[in-house]
């Protein structure tokens, strides 16, 4: 490929990398409204479950069957699925309609966000991959901060359908980049596809992802059904193992996990997104929840994290590709990114939300290099021919960091919601306004406390009121801050996990060939 193909293929996938990150951004401010027709008030959260589900489960099985037919068909399928559901989304008569329409998207999503990265290890050398993967971290930072304003633009202004139609122009742009430019050589063997191992993969992950998205929420953790989903995953797992150690053809080599890069960043990937998550899941929730903001100007509380996230991410990948390391950025940025969720747990409701806002850019400039450079770290450790995989096995990790770590800081959440200490003066109410003015959750709506104020203003004052108000919001700063803390002892034990990395200097081949991480990690 000549540098202009290169630039303009490298453009494709950047437009790809966005559709698929504003998929969940712009979708979040449609929700209310969508449910407020549609209805299904009960299936709230499996218009996001669906997407996610179906985009993690595919992904490894994209990784393969890109080694074996090439990055380029399995991309522009990826696309083709994920507009045709979108289109259906917007089309969408039923919230089970809505559902079932995210899972095809989702299914795109998975080929989407896996072709991705992988391409970009297609087309540029080591030494180039970490400028370009840095600049990735610009596309979902600038998608994170666009997509809520977008959703409720579009929303507002048109119809929550028009959320899902507005993929269809980025889709089109890609489409046609990606066919026009994109080149990356001859598809590797026609090895048969391990059928029965992808069946064993999915049925793995699915009840685990159910599971996870149930537990502490839905169900407690110790229920029939959330036990009985997790041993079902488990026995899926070992099913699984046992058939990717005889298959001649796996969609996962278990050699692969020798490869101590390999395994390294795949862990601490794990790790750190799973820290992430805790922060952008309930720094919105504590801006809107404590502070008072709106629901649009709490997700725009993540606007600087993100700005942080731009900043480093593309000069970490700048660097990378000057000095031909990359050990040293991903450590300074987990000590980073440890420091400021730490930091997160010592805010409480009167801090600044000028502070708070810092904070934030502190956190962001953490999470820009562990946000690209162990896609390449993984990539610079794997041969040519096994690149889809390892870059797939590689966002499959990040994908079940974030579902395991929601899962987690939800039981930390709700566990710590339980112990408010009311006014003496609210214990004497009636049970349901006891309920009413010991649930966190009104804080998130103006409505509803709105309704609680008139009630405790007319039964005992606008003084209760006031200390009601302040028990609430000190309780959900308390569930806060501990998410915080565990997010931080996440970030903690990636960067620990980290100082194992192989301390791999990149140098700029055309791409890697079998034998030759072993090589660079036996020299390091």
């Amino acid at each position: 490929m000549t540098h202009r193909d290169k630039m303009l293929a490298f453009a494709g996938v950047l437009v790809v990398l966005f559709l698929s990150s504003l998929s969940g951004t712009v979708v979040g401010t449609a929700l209310p409204r969508i449910i407020a027709e549609l209805g299904g008030l009960n299936l709230y959260t499996w218009a996001f479950t669906a997407f996610t589900l179906a985009q993690t489960v595919s992904i490894p099985i994209y990784g393969k069957l890109s080694d074996m037919y090439g990055r380029k068909p399995i991309l522009l399928i990826g696309i083709v699925l994920f507009s045709l559901g979108s289109v259906l989304c917007g089309f969408s008569q039923s919230m089970g309609e809505l559902i079932a329409f995210r899972a095809l998207q989702g299914l795109g999503g998975g080929a989407l966000m896996s072709m991705a990265f992988a391409t970009i290890g297609d087309i540029f050398t080591p030494l180039e991959r970490g400028k370009y993967q840095g600049l990735t971290g610009g596309v979902f930072g600038v998608s994170s901060v666009v997509g809520p304003l977008v959703g409720g633009l579009l929303t507002d202004h048109l119809s929550w359908r028009s959320v899902f139609f507005v993929n269809i122009p980025f889709a089109i742009i890609a489409f046609a980049f990606i066919t026009r430019y994109l080149r990356t050589g001859a598809p590797g063997r026609q090895a048969r596809v391990d059928y029965l191992g992808a069946l064993l993969l999915i049925a793995t992950t699915v009840p685990l992802m159910i599971a996870l998205t149930w537990a502490g929420t839905t169900y407690a953790w110790s229920s029939t059904q959330v036990v009985g989903l997790l041993v079902g995953a488990a026995v899926m797992l070992a099913l699984f193992i046992l058939r990717q150690a005889k298959s001649s053809s796996p969609i996962l080599e278990l050699g692969m996990f020798r490869n101590a890069t390999f395994t390294v960043s795949n862990i601490a990937g794990f790790l750190s997104m799973a820290g992430m998550y805790g922060a952008i899941l309930y720094l919105p929730l504590y801006m809107q929840g404590v502070k008072g903001v709106s629901a649009t100007n709490s997700g725009l509380a993540l606007s600087p994290l993100m700005v942080g996230l731009i900043a480093t991410s593309t000069a970490a990948g700048l660097a990378v590709s000057r000095t031909g390391r990359y050990k040293p950025f991903i450590l300074g940025g987990l000590i980073i990114m440890t420091v400021a969720l730490f930091l997160g747990h010592l805010i409480t409701p009167t801090t600044p939300a000028l502070l708070v806002s810092g904070l934030m850019v502190l956190l962001g400039l953490g999470l820009g290099p562990t946000n690209s450079l162990f896609t390449l770290a993984v990539q610079n450790a794997t041969p040519r021919e096994k690149l889809g995989v390892a870059t797939s096995v590689n966002q499959f990790f990040r994908n079940m960091g974030m579902t395991i770590g929601a899962a987690v800081f939800g039981t930390i959440q709700s566990a710590n919601l339980h112990h408010i200490q009311l006014p003496a003066a609210a214990r004497a109410f009636p049970p349901q306004l006891t309920d009413a003015v010991s649930n966190p959750n009104v804080l998130s709506s103006p409505t509803a406390l709105e309704k609680v104020q008139a009630v405790v203003t007319k039964v005992a004052g606008a003084q209760t009121f006031s200390e009601i108000l302040a028990a609430l919001r000190g309780a959900l700063t308390n569930a806060v801050t501990e998410v915080f803390l565990v997010a931080s002892v996440l970030a903690a034990v990636g960067l620990l996990v980290t100082l194992m990395l192989p301390n791999v200097n990149l140098k700029p081949v055309p791409a890697p060939v079998a034998g030759d991480a072993e090589a660079r990690e036996q020299r390091a």
